[in-house]
């Protein structure tokens, strides 16, 4: 984690909150990792009060478990994936119930 500072919150590894070193503002970031899932979640907790950064990091941690449970991923798809599904998605749709096929154009920015 590279931190000066790192707290487990809950004591299991679970969530586990930390500064970054040489910063002129040190905010607290979380790292979440809930069972059932690979990987870990990590954003800022956007405060410098270390008791704010633990409740909100629990509040985090919440949130995803129920995610996975509903069966989410820890994980968040990038915009190219989703709308790489949503080209794929529409080029499988077919005809139009006139009879008519269904025509899209898609307009990609250059890279």
């Amino acid at each position: 984690m590279g931190s000066s500072q790192k707290v487990d919150v809950r004591g299991d590894g679970r969530v586990a909150i930390y500064l970054r070193d040489g910063l002129k503002r040190p905010i607290w970031q979380a790292r979440i990792r809930v069972p059932n899932s690979t990987g870990y979640k990590v954003v800022s907790t956007k405060t410098e009060n270390q008791r704010d950064a633990e409740r909100f990091a629990l509040n985090l941690y919440e949130e995803i478990y129920m995610h996975v449970r509903a069966g989410g991923s820890i994980k968040s798809n990038t915009y190219r994936q989703v709308f790489d599904e949503w080209v794929h998605a529409i080029s499988t749709l077919g005809s139009t119930r006139q009879g008519g096929s269904r025509r899209v154009v898609v307009m990609l920015p250059p890279s």
